[in-house]
């Protein structure tokens, strides 16, 4: 069995591009619900768009294994303010539009950001752990580590939400004491695309956050 202490956290930087970009690939589009579901198969310009989105914020980061230095999960970050704006139609594939459209929709019935009293805040946007580093905790270990930094006196950022799209993303939100906020169905958001997603465990979208 590997040992959790073969795994250690470091800030993501820019040049991290490959290694994120190909953890995604390999780790989190196979096994998100909603990828699978509407077949995602084309990941290059939704991984680009994620990586650019959260890698210059200098708030991300990974797991690597000591031993090869390879990254094995990554907890991949961004400050977003109160007005902020997401614009879908600059994304070519509807696929990754309608993904998009579902974690807008869901942060879109509770004000966040006057739900936790602030102007800035940490949005954690994705979590992704290779399947040979998974039983570490890494994950709970990654949320831990961001909301430890963005604490610090660099950013002054005392809250942070995320988008746990099942039950597993959701358990370790809970270990850090984030609360649910608010909750999307998949099967009643759209009831002939995601018909398919009925799995309690898989069944839904949750909008998390806490103060820190």
């Amino acid at each position: 069995m590997t040992s959790t202490s073969k795994f250690a956290i470091r800030l993501l930087h820019e040049d991290d591009y490959d290694q994120v970009a190909s953890l995604l690939k390999t780790s989190f589009f196979p096994d998100e619900p909603i990828s699978r579901c509407i077949q995602i198969t084309e990941t290059s310009e939704f991984s680009n768009i994620l990586i650019k989105s959260c890698l210059p914020d200098r708030c991300s980061f990974g797991a690597y294994d000591t031993e090869t230095n390879r990254i094995v999960a990554v907890c991949l970050n961004e400050i977003i303010s109160k007005d902020h704006h997401v614009e879908n139609n600059v994304v070519s594939d509807e696929k990754i539009r309608f993904i998009f459209q579902i974690l807008n929709d869901v942060d879109r019935k509770v004000k966040v950001f006057e739900q936790l009293n602030a102007n800035t805040l940490l949005h954690i946007y994705i979590i992704s752990v290779d399947k040979i580093a998974r039983g570490h905790d890494l994950a709970s270990r990654l949320i831990s580590k961001s909301i430890e930094y963005v604490a610090e006196e660099e950013f002054k950022i005392h809250g942070a939400y995320a988008e746990a799209t099942n039950v597993y993303s959701l358990n370790c939100f809970k270990k850090q004491k984030f609360n649910i906020f608010d909750e999307l169905v998949y099967a009643k958001y759209d009831s002939k695309r995601l018909a398919d997603l009925t799995d309690p465990m898989y069944d839904r979208c949750y909008l998390v956050g806490r103060n820190f």
